[in-house]
C-alpha cells in the first residue's frame, strides 16, 4: 500500500511550478469537491479549514447554487464567516446532530489514508464534524501527500490551558520536543483555538511513529485531541495542475479501496 503513494506525489513537477502548480492543483481538487456534493444532492454539509477549503467556499458561491438547498456548518469561526460573506446559511456546530456530508483538507497525508490535521488549530471540531458525518470528502493538493506523516509538519496538540505545562512536561519526557504555538502579526501569547484549548505543537523524529505518539499523547489527562487522524476518509481527491486524482477508503477498516 504504501508503494503506491509514489505516484501521487510532487517529484514530477519542477519546483519553479511549485506556486503556481499548487494554486492550480488547489482550485481543480475544489471544483470536483463541489461537484460531488451537488451531483450526490447532499444538502446538509460541514466545512473545514485551510486554503484548499476556502477554493471550494469560492467555487460554490461562483456555481450560484440554491442558498436555499444547502445547510452549512464549520469547524471555525473563520470559515463561518466565509461562507456567511459569500450568502450561506450558517448553523452552530452544537444545533447539529449528524451532517450528510463533510469536506475538509490536510496538513499531511500519507497512502493509507492517516492525516495530519490542525495547522489552523481547529482540529478538535473538526474531528467532531467528521465523526458525525455520513460521508468524507478530504481535498488536497499534491503537496500535501508524503511517505511518512510528521516529516514536513509537526503534529498540532490542543490542550487545556489549566494543563499546559504539565502535559508540555509529560511530552518533552517522552524524549520529544514540543512548544505551545505562538501567535503571528504582532500579537504575544500561544494560538488558543475556537473552543478555548492552547495549540502545542510537537516534532516528530524521523524513526518514530505519528500514530503511536498521539495515541500516548491522547492518553494524558488535560490533552482535548491531537491532529493526528486515521479511519476519516470515505473519498480522497488529490488535485494536479492537470487532474485530480480520487482515491476511496473504507473508514471502518481504515484501508484503502482497490480501484
Amino acid at each position: 500500500m504504501r508503494g503506491e503513494v509514489h505516484q501521487w506525489v510532487v517529484g514530477e513537477y519542477p519546483t519553479r511550478w511549485l506556486i503556481m502548480s499548487v494554486e492550480e492543483a488547489k482550485r481543480r481538487v475544489a471544483e470536483r469537491a463541489v461537484d460531488i456534493v451537488l451531483e450526490r444532492g447532499f444538502s446538509l454539509v460541514g466545512v473545514g479549514t485551510g486554503s484548499t477549503v476556502e477554493k471550494f467556499i469560492e467555487e460554490l458561491f461562483r456555481r450560484h447554487v440554491d442558498r436555499g438547498r444547502l445547510l452549512f456548518t464549520s469547524s471555525s469561526l473563520d470559515t463561518a464567516l466565509k461562507l456567511a460573506e459569500n450568502g450561506f446559511r450558517v448553523l452552530d456546530p452544537s444545533t447539529v446532530g449528524y451532517l450528510e456530508v463533510y469536506v475538509d483538507g490536510a496538513d499531511e497525508v500519507d497512502g493509507e489514508g492517516c492525516m495530519v490535521k490542525g495547522g489552523g488549530g481547529a482540529m478538535t471540531l473538526e474531528k467532531i464534524l467528521s465523526y458525525s458525518s455520513r460521508f468524507n470528502i478530504f481535498i488536497v493538493d499534491y503537496s500535501k501527500v508524503v511517505e511518512r506523516l510528521g516529516g514536513r509538519s509537526p503534529l498540532p496538540v490542543e490542550v487545556l490551558p489549566q494543563a499546559l505545562n504539565i502535559v508540555l512536561s509529560k511530552i518533552r519526557s517522552m524524549g520529544l520536543k514540543a512548544y505551545p504555538r505562538a501567535l503571528r502579526k504582532g500579537k504575544y501569547g500561544p494560538v488558543v483555538s475556537d473552543v478555548g484549548g492552547v495549540i502545542v505543537d510537537v516534532e516528530i523524529p524521523a524513526d518514530r511513529s505519528v500514530e503511536d505518539i498521539a495515541r500516548r499523547i491522547e492518553s494524558i489527562p488535560g490533552v482535548v485531541s491531537t491532529g493526528f487522524f486515521k479511519g476519516y476518509i470515505d473519498l480522497l481527491l488529490i488535485g494536479y495542475p492537470d487532474r485530480v486524482v480520487e482515491k476511496k477508503f473504507d473508514r471502518v477498516k481504515g484501508v484503502h479501496l482497490a480501484e
